[in-house]
């Protein structure tokens, strides 16, 4: 990971190991003599501790970047490479062979093996590497491995640490179902040679979670949308990534079509089924007038101006620059027609250069026709947030009322709902069964806003009264009705941070402004809805402990509920990840 001198906060960077896999396991060296192993593993604490922060997290990043390398060789189960992370006369639990201690059945067929670890046998490098390639040697694919540092202190001289450690493997396992085996761990790592090394492991805990069979199957390559762009850190993208992607029926034969915006074209995948009942997608963005100016960040179909076909909305990030110089894209509109569409959003006053992020199409006046609100963030490369926890720099969202299917007016200071913070996401709802359409936003690098309508064309944000403002790093956000009392809860997707948690308990008992960001890095929150007392008291929103699960989706950006097991209870899809660095192990 590229290493940036950058305030602490913003240092809230996951680490994780590169995917792929599939290749044969390779066993241990076997022609080394082993090493005299001790009767038990004792990780004593630093008695001369190293307390400067820099230092401290220096170190312990400079551990995690060694153990992705480790990981990398785990996930291709080279465990012949892997030993030289380890030192010759390294100790540690071993993971196979240990007693049962449980096994848990879960829902969808799903089952948990918890092993006792309490009397793990200690053995030496050979041993404990074989202990790992006995679990996932005779699997059919190893798809990442991560072993991510939760904690740790070191001592000043000689320089070592004890760190604590989250191990995590997942996969396929030989009969094709999919595979998540955790541990948790203390360790002694060492400095020796520039590099550390992995010198003890004591095992805390070891769990593995299977299922026979896979709940979904990839298919986007049999289905052709399996388009790969240029990778990150490569000539041609140094963007975030690809953002977002739009679903609906472009032609009117009852199949949803799919809108990917990329930074070298754009896709439009029509629909079809073959004489045989199979889907697939065919790509006509040239053909049917979508494919340029590539880039977006933000897609929505719907029918703008009733006449019954799907229009499509496109947000982006653009801007003046000198001389009335343009960069980027301004906000583009496609009006369809007969399935073809042509670019109107200069005509229909759609067209602007902002900072578009994400769009949330909803009737906020009732009127009959879909209006528009544009999620805007800011621009960091040209002016970087000016708050770690309330940043006000960021362009103001906007929100477009439609007139009658013939143009768009912009409503945003009428409205009441001016706001510069850095608004990723957006989501709208009758949260309170008033019969409009209530909007919360997911600002990054602040709190969040919850517009309540008023129902009389104006918003008022109601977010100290509801009790979400929720302080994160807000990525996306979605109303549904999770615990079936039939209120509509939300669920709020923010970025958390090994890293970040870590630099943050270090600090919280030295700093009050310190503990009050622990939350920014803490992640997702779920807000149940609780009822009014029926005297005309609005609902207001109660946060699920995390204990209850749900919430821990790395580094999060949109989120979606649905049944997808059809069992009549809402299930959280969450996508995440991010690329930190130039390799593929950075992400």
């Amino acid at each position: 990971m590229n290493r940036l001198r950058i305030p602490i906060p913003l240092l809230l960077f996951p680490l994780a190991a590169a995917c792929g896999g599939g290749e044969e396991p390779t066993a241990p060296p076997a022609d080394k003599v082993a090493a005299e192993v001790p009767d038990a593993i004792e990780i004593a604490a630093p008695t001369n501790r190293v307390v400067e922060m820099e230092f401290v997290e220096e170190y312990s990043e400079e551990v995690a970047n060694r153990m992705v390398d480790f990981a990398d060789k785990l996930r291709r189960r080279d465990f012949g490479a892997a030993a030289d992370w380890l030192v010759d006369d390294f100790a540690g639990h071993r993971f196979s062979d240990l007693p049962i201690e449980g096994e848990d059945e879960l829902p969808l067929g799903a089952k948990r093996t918890r092993w006792d670890t309490s009397d793990a046998p200690v053995v030496d490098r050979d041993a404990f590497l074989e202990g790992l390639r006995a679990h996932v040697g005779p699997w059919k694919r190893v798809e990442a491995v991560v072993w991510k540092v939760k904690g740790a202190e070191f001592e000043t001289r000689p320089l070592w640490g004890k760190v604590r450690l989250k191990i995590l493997f997942q996969g396929t396992g030989a009969d094709g179902g999919p595979r998540e085996l955790v541990a948790w761990a203390e360790a002694r790592f060492d400095k020796r040679a520039g590099n550390w090394m992995l010198a003890r492991l004591a095992l805390e805990s070891l769990k593995l979670e299977s299922r026979d069979a896979f709940l979904f199957t990839d298919v986007s390559t049999s289905t052709g949308v399996a388009h790969s762009g240029i990778r990150f850190g490569q000539p041609g993208n140094d963007s975030f990534a690809w953002n977002g992607a739009a679903a609906g029926d472009v032609d009117g034969d009852g199949l949803y079509d799919l809108f990917v915006p990329s930074n070298q074209r754009n896709f439009l995948y029509m629909a079809r089924v073959d004489d045989a009942g199979r889907l697939a997608f065919v790509d006509e963005a040239g053909k049917r007038g979508v494919d340029g100016p590539s880039g977006g960040s933000g897609a929505a179909f719907f029918d703008f101006d009733r006449d019954g076909d799907q229009d499509l909305a496109l947000a982006d990030v653009g801007w003046e620059g000198a001389e009335g110089t343009v960069g980027g894209n301004p906000l583009r509109f496609y009006r369809n027609d007969g399935g073809s569409f042509a670019e109107v959003g200069e005509e229909l006053g759609f067209r602007r250069l902002c900072y578009g992020y994400s769009l949330v199409v909803f009737d906020y006046d009732l009127d009959g026709f879909l209006d528009v609100f544009v999620c805007n963030y800011g621009r960091p490369k040209a002016e970087p947030n000016n708050s770690w926890v309330d940043a006000t720099n960021g362009m103001s969202n906007i929100l477009f009322r439609n007139d009658g299917g013939k143009r768009f007016v912009d409503v945003t200071e009428e409205a009441g709902v001016v706001d510069n913070r850095w608004t990723y996401a957006a989501a709208a709802a009758d949260f309170d069964l008033d019969g409009d359409q209530d909007l919360y936003l997911a600002n990054d690098y602040a709190e969040n806003a919850f517009w309540r309508n008023k129902g009389d064309g104006t918003f008022e944000d109601a977010a100290d009264d509801l009790g979400v403002r929720d302080l994160g790093n807000g990525m996306g956000a979605a109303f549904g009705d999770l615990d079936n009392d039939g209120h509509l809860d939300l669920y709020v997707a923010n970025m958390s941070s090994t890293a970040g948690n870590r630099i943050l308990r270090r600090l919280q008992n030295q700093d009050e402004a310190a503990r009050s960001l622990t939350k920014m890095a803490a992640g997702n929150t779920i807000f149940l809805c609780r009822a009014g007392d029926g005297n005309g008291a609005h609902p207001s929103f109660e946060a699920l402990p995390a204990a209850a699960g749900g919430i821990g989706g790395a580094w999060a950006w949109s989120v979606a509920l649905a049944d997808l097991d059809l069992d009549g209870r809402l299930d959280v899809f969450n996508a995440n990840g991010f690329v930190t660095g130039d390799t593929a192990a950075d992400t």
